[in-house]
């Protein structure tokens, strides 16, 4: 098992439309790939943490830097894990969606709004997207 996180700057003028058209093939790759992951938007950059096998996670990320939508794609993290962080997610989704930095959790596949963090999640990786959705 393997994870990597990323983070990246949307381009100018990313719609929401864009946004759903990544999540939706991004779910259905993952699906077949048996991947899981998160993606956080805070505004106006990226960050999205992949898990499974290691080859897959990386074609995936080579993927994911060759997209036109975002640009200074950065890995900040990639090593081996013992269990996934995001075990139910083939992709979930969260953003920040004004300057109150109230958020809206876009639930994917069904699954609860009570389901953003979970309570075995690595403590360094939930502070790491925490402090993230907090910059803008």
């Amino acid at each position: 098992m393997y994870r990597l996180v990323y983070v990246s700057t949307a381009v100018e003028g990313l719609a929401d439309d864009d946004i759903d058209s990544i999540l939706n093939v991004s779910q259905s790759n993952n699906d077949e790939r048996y991947l899981t992951g998160f993606l956080a938007h805070n505004g106006r950059s990226f960050m999205q943490a992949i898990e499974g096998e290691r080859d897959e996670v990386l074609n995936t990320y080579q993927r994911i830097m060759s997209d036109d939508r975002h640009q200074g794609v950065t890995q900040i993290i990639g090593e081996p894990v013992e269990k996934r962080a995001f075990p139910e997610w083939s992709m979930n989704y969260h953003r920040v969606d004004d300057d109150e930095g109230s958020s809206t959790m876009v639930v994917r596949q069904d699954e609860s709004i009570d389901a953003l963090l979970n309570p075995d999640m690595p403590r360094d990786l939930l502070y790491l997207f925490s402090k993230f959705l907090r910059m803008r």
